[in-house]
């Protein structure tokens, strides 16, 4: 046995006390559910299924020592509220939800707050990856990368530990499919594609081709920690392929995606937004979700039921034109004027919770149950 297995060992006592009791319940009631992943693989055809899908969950555990010592310590607190009395109930209540159809668990990004060494990244993601597994028993779990997983600059050691872990999680649906931490697979008629926001450009030429190979496809998926469309937020270059000298690659993936009449879902703004673009020839539909409950010194809590910003495209980039007085006005109204002719239906809101992906020939829908709800607290059709 390795350090990591019984490092993996040791965690699952641990952890069995984050969740309650009604988890475990569901757990001990379900020894079954082990199976669905060979199902899944050898019938290679689900025409209906649902993923579970988290946001940002931004793992952390006291003393602040442990993975902080030299830095990073600023969201130590807040996060460690978080882990002691709400992420239990919000992973319980998602793990309560898991069906016979659910295929895989969907986590995405900033997996982990981030580390002051590339010891404590590795222990910290050992960690959290831990508690995703206890969470969702007998199936896969997919963490895309987020930015806070790179925090201290140890992309080497996210790759170091991701990459083993993704391709076991992903074997029972995909042989060979995890070759970078950009990846793709087929999941019955549909198209996957799993995206490391932090890798910017170097990710264009993956996406690419799997579109290319998987022409024939019902819907095709995209998983990011950061959103394709530009979010009406103080950092109005905070997306993917955002920074201005990638603006080439950014008109060129979108136009990719457009054409494929893609859906994608995002975590990284701590935000339930729906969007609706048409443009380039096609139409891209966008979902950000988020699992984060607190904010500043943890005593600031999300809402359970948005507390919605938006219910409109028409005033797409006004939060940013009224907060900002500065001489980047011109630019992002600009950004924002490229966009706003063709979003076509937007929802913005203030919320937290967990999420349940539906997928059928008759469409495609996501859940969202505020906080540890387990009934939907609102439904978004997304195709």
């Amino acid at each position: 046995m390795n350090s990591i297995q019984r490092l993996r060992q040791s965690l699952a006592a641990r952890f069995a006390a984050l969740l309650p009791l009604a988890a475990a319940a569901f757990v001990a009631a379900a020894p079954g559910l082990g199976c669905l992943t060979s199902r899944t693989k050898a019938e290679g055809a689900p025409r209906v299924y649902s993923i579970a899908v988290l946001g940002d969950i931004h793992y952390d555990a006291p003393p602040v020592e442990r993975f902080h010592a030299g830095g990073r310590a600023g969201h130590h607190k807040c996060n460690v509220l978080m882990w002691e009395k709400d992420m239990p109930r919000i992973l319980a209540a998602s793990a309560s939800l898991v069906s016979r159809d659910t295929s895989f668990a969907l986590q995405l990004g900033d997996l982990i707050d981030g580390a002051a060494s590339l010891d404590a990244q590795t222990q910290m993601l050992a960690e959290a990856t831990a508690v995703l597994e206890k969470t969702y028993p007998g199936i896969p779990v997919i963490s895309v990368c987020g930015n806070h997983d790179y925090i201290g600059g140890w992309r080497k050691g996210y790759h170091s530990f991701m990459l083993p872990w993704l391709a076991r999680q992903v074997a029972p649906l995909a042989t060979n499919a995890v070759r970078s931490t950009t990846f793709g697979f087929r999941h019955g008629p549909d198209l996957w594609i799993f995206v490391n926001y932090n890798e910017g450009e170097a990710t264009v030429p993956i996406l690419e081709k799997l579109l290319a190979d998987n022409p024939d496809v019902r819907y095709t998926f995209v998983a990011i920690h950061g959103p394709v469309l530009p979010m009406d937020l103080f950092k109005f270059r905070w997306f993917y392929l955002g920074e201005e000298r990638q603006d080439k690659a950014r008109r060129k993936v979108r136009a990719l995606l457009a054409k494929r009449d893609a859906i994608v879902l995002a975590g990284h703004v701590h935000m339930l937004e729906y969007k609706k673009w048409q443009g380039d020839g096609g139409r891209l539909t966008e979902m950000v979700v988020n699992s984060v409950s607190r904010w500043g010194d943890g005593q600031n809590m999300k809402p359970a039921e948005p507390r919605v910003i938006s219910e409109t495209p028409d005033d797409y980039g006004a939060w940013l034109k009224a907060a900002a007085k500065n001489d980047a006005n011109e630019k992002f109204e600009a950004l924002y004027e490229e966009y706003r002719p063709g979003l076509k239906a937007r929802y913005g809101a203030s919320a937290v919770g967990h999420h349940v992906l539906r997928v059928s020939d008759a469409g495609v829908v996501l859940e969202y149950y505020g906080f540890d709800a387990v009934e939907p607290t609102k439904v978004f059709t997304l195709r």
